[in-house]
Order: C-alpha cells, then structure tokens, then sequence
C-alpha cells in the first residue's frame, strides 16, 4: 500500500501536553484535536477555540513549521490538486518577508479574484501556482505595496461592522468589572451616530497600546493567518464563494484588532493570555454574530476593511 504525507504543526508537538490538560470552555464541549485526512495527505490541528491553543497558534514563533510523518491512505476522496495549490498559493502569500499583513491579505484577494474566474477550468491544477507565482513575484518587487498603497480608504463599510460588533458579546477577563466595562463599549456603538463612530474608528487605528502589542508580537498575525490556511483548507473548495471567504479574512483582521483596541480602553493589559483569549472567545460565538452574505461585492468590502488614511497601518512589516 503507497503511504502519504501526515503533516504536524508544530505548535502541536510543542504544546501537546498543555493542550490536552486545557479545561477551558471549548475543551469542556469537545477535544480540541482535529485530524484533516483526505487519500492523498493528513493534515493534523486543533481548534481555536480552545484558549491553549490559541496561546500556542498566535505566540509559538515557529507554530507552523510542519513536521511530517509517513501515513497509510484514509479511506475518503482525495484533496484535489486544484484546492490544495490554491491554499498553498495563498500560504505563500502570508509568509513573505517585508510586507506588512494587510499587504499579504491585499495579494491574497487579487489572487482568489483571478482564480474565480468563470473562464478558468479547474481541470488545469497548475493553474494557482502559476498565477500565484506571477504574484509572488509582484509581491516581492514592490509592486503589490504600490498598489495597496493606492486603494481608496472606504469608512462606511468600517461603520457597518463597527455597528455589527454591538451584538457581540465576550467573556474575555475574569476580571468582571472590566468585562462589563468591554461588553458596555461594544453595546454603544449601535446607537452612534456615523460621526461619532468615526471618531472611535480613529481611535482604534491609533491605539498606542494596540500599536505596541503587535509590534512586539509580530508574528501574531501572520500565525493567526496560517492557522485558518492550514486548518480550514482556505479558502475551500467552492470557487464562487473565494470573495465571500477573502472578506472572511478581513473581517478577522479588522474586528480582532478593533476588540484589542477596545480591550485595552476598558483597562486589560494585552498580554498573551489576555489577547490569546479575545482570539479564542472570538471563535466561540462572538464572529457568528456578524454575517458577511449581505454584500454585492464582497472582495470592495474586503479590501476596504484592510485600508485606512493612517500610513503607519501599511507600514507595520511583520517578519
């Protein structure tokens, strides 16, 4: 019998034993471990949700170095190659050196725009790879940076997912007072009026605390990013719906860093635990909250939720 790659993040094997000793919420419900097997690969994860895993996905530098391990075929259909060249196409992506997060999501969605296409023929699996390439190179050379640089910062879109993020509510501190004070924020923003939250969308965008944080952390978004490659096969396998999941992308970028800057206005410190926490607790039931289906063109929403008029959110390169 041929055997097959099983591939083992590493922040599994580093953190296996704190993983399974987890008695958070999720883990209280279900394993966090999850097994991907397909005929022709094993992909082996855990759940986000899980307040352990979480921890280790976002601050184990090396999280997604893979270990590999020979496997016996399953017993399911194959990843197609189609699918499994686009995830890989948009791995690479996430991984280039100098580009800051939103630039790698940016070349993320001209990608899966390119590839859903109703001229493309799936048949044609080389057919990321080429197109991811030609990007990669883009990417490299500057050019992708250029033209994020010159995408036009829509606000209103921003609002509407502010507005969203009032039906949300997260326990993300034993600390109840400071709980209250963040879930109180998030209830607010529902009645602002679209100057007024314009003045908190500035706000956020200039945290000095959320700033710092992932300044020091700067491999906390691209980790976060890899995972949902790696564990949810992004961007999937339905081509139609590539605008829907690139907007998926963006929303996590956006309201995750919108809830850290809200976290550290209701006086919780971000550390790892504290943010590693929002992270899981987002995932819990907090993003079903939102709905992204309601939109005529996802990919405009999407890539407006990534731009904004202060350069410094362009210029902050994780490496």
């Amino acid at each position: 019998m041929n055997e097959i790659e099983s591939y083992i993040p590493h922040f599994i094997v580093h953190g296996r034993s704190r993983i399974a000793q987890c008695e958070c919420a999720s883990c209280r419900a279900q394993t966090p471990f999850v097994t991907n097997a397909w005929s022709n690969q094993v992909r082996h994860s855990a759940q986000i949700q899980c307040d352990s895993v979480s921890r280790e996905v976002l601050f184990e530098r090396d999280a997604f170095k893979l270990h590999t391990q020979p496997s016996s075929p399953g017993d399911g259909e194959p990843l197609s190659a189609w699918q499994n060249n686009v995830n890989q196409s948009c791995i690479n992506f996430l991984i280039v050196e100098d580009l800051s997060i939103e630039e790698r999501l940016h070349a993320t969605g001209v990608l899966l725009s390119r590839l859903s296409r109703d001229d493309l023929n799936e048949s044609d699996a080389s057919t990321p790879q080429s197109i991811g390439d030609e990007l990669l190179t883009l990417a490299v050379s500057g050019v992708i940076r250029q033209r994020f640089s010159q995408m036009p910062s829509i606000d209103r879109y921003k609002r509407d997912y502010l507005r969203r993020l009032a039906k949300v509510h997260l326990r993300v501190t034993p600390d109840p007072i400071a709980s209250l004070a963040f879930n109180l924020k998030l209830t607010e923003l529902q009645v602002m009026s679209d100057g007024f939250l314009e003045d908190v969308l500035r706000e956020i965008e200039s945290s000095r605390q959320v700033e710092a944080f992932f300044g020091k952390h700067g491999h906390v978004w691209t980790n976060y990013f890899l995972h949902r490659c790696f564990h949810d096969v992004f961007p999937g396998a339905a081509r139609n719906a590539y605008d829907v999941m690139f907007l998926d992308l963006c929303l996590d970028l956006f309201c995750l860093r919108s809830l850290c800057a809200f976290l550290a206005d209701s006086d919780v410190e971000l550390t790892e635990e504290s943010v590693s926490a929002l992270f899981s607790a987002w995932h819990r039931g907090g993003k079903e909250c939102l709905g992204r289906d309601d939109h005529v063109d996802p990919l405009l929403v999407g890539y407006s939720l990534i731009t904004r008029k202060d350069d410094r959110y362009g210029g902050c390169h994780e490496r």
